[in-house]
């Protein structure tokens, strides 16, 4: 799974200054590209789709029934649809435990890049605990861990 909680200030004028290039017709054909590549400092269909596939894929880890949607061009993001997203985000952070250092779930209205660092942070800290403990397991009937060999217990 893949993560963007790192957007700043900085990415989010980067996308106005683009924008405004576009509108203006002075538009580079590299800027173009920078634009199209899916900039941070812009929601766009890519981070809505991962978003919805990360919760998706950690909902059926830890047994959570959620309702996801599939983004294609042209959709438009609703109040609702917000609101989706932050009840699936809050059902799964209740499911499980989560680092001191993660954010709460953040409120409506999502206009703002640090409510959306926030939902992936929250999903990336969910990821990563739950990865830790099921990794940490150790199996019986080897000779490191219960095998044969080592000695009386």
């Amino acid at each position: 799974m893949e993560f963007i909680y790192d957007r700043t200030q900085a990415d989010v004028d980067r996308v106005r200054e683009l924008n405004h290039k576009y509108v203006k017709g002075i538009i580079t054909e590299s800027e173009i590209v920078e634009w199209m590549s899916g900039s941070k400092g812009a929601l766009n269909l890519f981070d809505l789709n991962r978003i919805e596939e990360n919760v998706k894929i950690l909902a059926s880890y830890l047994a959570v029934s959620v309702n996801t949607k599939t983004w294609n061009k042209g959709d438009i993001p609703r109040v609702n649809d917000y609101k989706r997203i932050l009840g699936n985000v809050q059902k799964i952070r209740d499911a499980w435990f989560v680092l001191t250092t993660t954010p709460a779930t953040p409120k409506q209205p999502l206009n703002n890049y640090e409510k959306w660092n926030d939902i992936e942070r929250i999903l990336h800290d969910l990821d990563y605990t739950y990865n830790r403990y099921i990794n940490n397991f150790y199996y019986c009937d080897t000779e490191i861990y219960a095998g044969e060999g080592i000695g009386d217990l």
